[in-house]
């Protein structure tokens, strides 16, 4: 029985915009801040984390002698964050960031600073930064080949923290309505069917190229110490694909389509657990990351999240942060043999999902409402 489902009915009393967030030019006074705010960017994660790493809470001396690919490395996000605290703390044998970036772009001005850090540092052929992608074959593979060699990786510990997936509904899967708020309030998106192609590049990109470039890797003679992946505990709500339930679309984007490449680095997991092969699929909680205003009501979920937070007196857990905690799992599976595939850092909040989904299914621009939006985002 289709319709069950708040998250699948069109609210007529709020305004319906179809599709998802559009990708934005920056303006010429935003391109001009971007080399301040991106070393700005840096500064402020390495000063988040230096803190915790002096007191203790974690510790990088792991990485000492060990060679780290960072892919989806560039940016606001966990993988700049990744590429923060180990240039922060120096000791890796060697750096190598890939992104994919236009030259007018933050991202792009944050590699282009981690540059200059490692040219501070004299790491020399110890850091690269190649903004050509990543690629299964060609001269973009070549390159990164070239510089692991001439790092003298031989082997790496690989991380995949690529943000390049799309937004819609899948062929003959009934509509799905998420809240977010605007300028002008409270109103719903309609998420729209995608196209075969943009399905495929939302499978392949975070999904079948992040789990097939360790093999393209070992192929060149770069063995691959450990394969790690990131994660959102949406993509784990298979309730929510299921149109006959109440659950259905509760997860907006996640339960559509944003589900299916993180499909893909949980089989990778699964296949890998009980081998000689290190794979972690970690999850992490909702981030600030350059992603999610692109996900239809991803900025106003997160606003939420932190509303229920802040009333739960539980702690926020910011970027930087959950970039150690990844680092921490990834050092237990290499030195200690934990062996827990799918690494949870989203644990603090993960038992408020139940509590988030009433509030999204009621929240209204209804003033004299116990749940009008304004009250709780």
């Amino acid at each position: 029985m289709q319709g069950k489902s708040p998250f699948g009915q069109h609210d007529p009393n709020l305004p319906l915009k179809k599709g998802a967030p559009a990708v934005t030019r920056p303006s010429k006074e935003e391109i001009a801040a971007f080399p301040a705010e991106a070393e700005a960017l840096l500064a402020n994660n390495w000063a988040a984390q230096a803190p915790l790493l002096e007191k203790g809470d974690y510790c990088l001396d792991w990485v000492e002698g060990r060679h780290i690919l960072l892919a989806g490395a560039t940016g606001p996000g966990l993988g700049g964050a990744f590429a923060s605290a180990l240039l922060g703390h120096g000791k890796a044998a060697s750096i190598t960031v890939l992104g994919r970036d236009l030259s007018r772009s933050l991202n792009y001005e944050t590699g282009r600073q981690m540059q200059l850090q490692a040219e501070a540092k004299d790491m020399g052929a110890s850091f690269h930064w190649l903004n050509d992608g990543m690629a299964m074959e060609g001269a973009p593979l070549e390159a990164l080949i070239n510089a692991l060699k001439e790092a003298g990786a031989d082997r790496v510990i690989y991380f995949n923290t690529v943000a390049a997936a799309l937004s819609g509904m899948l062929p003959g899967m009934p509509p799905v309505y998420v809240k977010d708020v605007d300028a002008n309030g409270l109103f719903q998106w309609e998420l729209q069917p995608l196209t075969e192609k943009e399905i495929e590049i939302t499978r392949f990109v975070m999904g079948e190229m992040a789990v097939r470039f360790p093999q393209v890797l070992e192929d060149h003679g770069i063995g691959v110490e450990a394969s790690i992946f990131a994660d959102w505990r949406g993509s784990l709500d298979k309730i929510s694909r299921d149109p006959s339930q109440r659950e259905y679309g509760r997860q907006g984007a996640y339960s559509t389509s944003l589900y299916l490449p993180k499909e893909i680095l949980q089989e990778a997991s699964r296949s890998a657990y009980g081998t000689d092969r290190i794979v972690l699929d970690i999850f992490y909680p909702m981030m600030r990351t350059r992603a999610l205003p692109l996900i239809p009501g991803g900025v106003t979920t997160a606003n939420l999240n932190q509303k229920l937070m802040e009333m739960e007196g539980i702690r926020h857990v910011d970027v930087p942060e959950l970039a150690l905690m990844g680092l921490d799992f990834v050092e237990r599976a290499l030195t200690e043999g934990y062996d827990n595939p799918f690494p949870r850092t989203d644990r603090h909040d993960s038992y408020l999902d139940e509590w988030l989904f009433e509030l999204m299914a009621r929240l209204t621009h209804d003033e004299n409402s116990d749940f009008y939006y304004e009250r709780w985002t």
